[in-house]
């Protein structure tokens, strides 16, 4: 058809000539000139469609390579598309061999690597997601992975709204732990790989035993220690100045080692396991934390510390008391502590669409963006010198960290040289409970 097509109007002028000869009318015969011009343009387009077709019928084939002979401006077009034809298929068969490495690399990796669609179905899996996962590849492919790993808070992290990263014993083996992290795929969908993270698990759990075990027996010594402090500065002997500071400055030191025994203890409580329904109660935050403030006067007075507070009075939280008020009292000393004097701190407890958050918000001297990633590990410090002069344990952000975790939330920290830091502690949504009250303490 697209031949008979071309041709159409040339045959359908040609046609037009004999009519035109037996033409009784001379005066017909003076349409014949432009007769012969449309014939001629007619031929013109009729070559050129036929040169398409040609082009289009070698370039669509993919079992020619050279093009067929050409005239004209379509010689230098089919060289064009020779050219450019060639190009493509080297860059596709570059691709392909990538692809192939990609593929031969994901299927010899130990992890496992899942691809899921946006609606959370499997469409790929390499050899050790089948063997840890005990899939039967392919008749298990399209069907979503929650349907084998029943954990909690699994459908919420692949779904990408839960945390970023959710531990769970491997199908195969319940003693054996994998971690999953999620990246999304910008064209919908999301890549997840799960780790085996059992021997860094025991690691972690020797090291939390061995904190809580030392901790625990420096605990009893130290206590001892302070006491015969005590008895020795209410004695005679401490009638001499001399041995007085000496004696005080050891009591301070003992009471540095109690506070520091005590944060390893609770940091290893909080390390310990999830919280504890059993154990949790529901809290009225905006008390709490007023509560905080009055421990903490002494030291918001000293440095005439303005202190704004935007609290939401009707919302409770359903946690360990124990928990909250490490998180409450470490963010808000440590704002106090690193808060020049005649500055401001700000703390808002509220309700957002996706979570509760617990802000704390100071206007001190920022931390760069280097150390962010690592101020909440254990004992990490910014300023050395000046943490040491202002004392601390170095555990406090450490404890609020894993005690916000112990809830699936997370601790975000972010600051600005010369302006300030904030630190944000972001809580599940279904923990909230509702307080009726007048109004918002504010």
């Amino acid at each position: 058809m697209k031949y008979v097509r071309a041709w159409f109007y040339p045959l359908a002028l040609w046609a037009l000539i004999p009519i035109f000869l037996a033409a009784d009318d001379l005066h017909a015969w003076s349409y014949l000139p432009l007769v012969i011009i449309a014939f001629l343009l007619a031929l013109w387009v009729g070559w050129h469609r036929q040169q398409s077709l040609n082009f289009s019928a070698w370039f669509r084939n993919p079992y020619t390579s050279l093009p067929p002979l050409a005239g004209g401006m379509w010689e230098e077009t089919f060289a064009e598309g020779y050219h450019w034809r060639r190009d493509q298929e080297a860059q596709h068969r570059q691709l392909s061999a990538q692809i192939v490495q990609l593929r031969d690399a994901l299927q010899a990796m130990p992890d496992v690597v899942v691809l899921m669609d946006e609606r959370g179905q499997l469409l790929w899996v390499n050899p050790s997601g089948i063997r840890l996962l005990q899939l039967q590849w392919p008749d298990d492919a399209g069907k979503p992975l929650a349907f084998w790993l029943r954990t909690p808070h699994l459908r919420a992290f692949l779904a990408g709204e839960g945390p970023p990263s959710l531990q769970l014993p491997a199908p195969a083996d319940a003693q054996q732990i994998l971690e999953g992290v999620r990246y999304p795929l910008a064209d919908a969908g999301a890549l997840v790989i799960f780790r085996d993270v059992t021997r860094i698990r025991q690691l972690e759990q020797v090291r939390q035993d061995f904190v809580a075990n030392v901790s625990h027996e420096l605990r009893s010594p130290l206590t001892v220690v302070r006491g015969f402090l005590e008895n020795m500065l209410d004695s005679p002997i401490a009638a001499d100045d001399e041995v007085s500071s000496q004696l005080r400055l050891m009591e301070q030191q003992t009471l540095r080692m109690q506070s520091l025994v005590e944060d390893l203890l609770s940091l290893a409580r909080m390390e310990a396991a999830e919280a504890n329904p059993e154990h949790c109660e529901t809290l009225m935050i905006a008390t709490m934390i007023h509560n905080t403030l009055d421990t903490l006067a002494p030291a918001i007075m000293q440095k005439r510390l303005q202190i704004d507070t935007a609290l939401d009075g009707d919302l409770g939280i359903f946690a360990e008391t124990i928990g909250l008020t490490s998180i409450i009292r470490n963010l808000l000393e440590n704002a106090i502590k690193y808060t020049p004097a005649d500055r401001a701190v700000k703390v808002r407890w509220e309700r957002r669409s996706g979570d509760l958050r617990l802000v704390v918000q100071d206007t001190g001297d920022g931390i760069a963006a280097e150390h962010l990633q690592r101020i909440t590990e254990r004992f990490y410090r910014v300023d050395k010198g000046r943490s040491r002069r202002m004392g601390g344990t170095g555990l406090g952000l450490a404890i609020v960290r894993h005690a916000v975790e112990r809830y699936q939330g997370h601790l975000e920290v972010t600051s600005e040289v010369g302006k300030g830091t904030t630190f944000t502690a972001h809580f599940p949504l279904h923990l909230a409970r509702s307080f009726p009250s007048d109004s918002a303490v504010s």
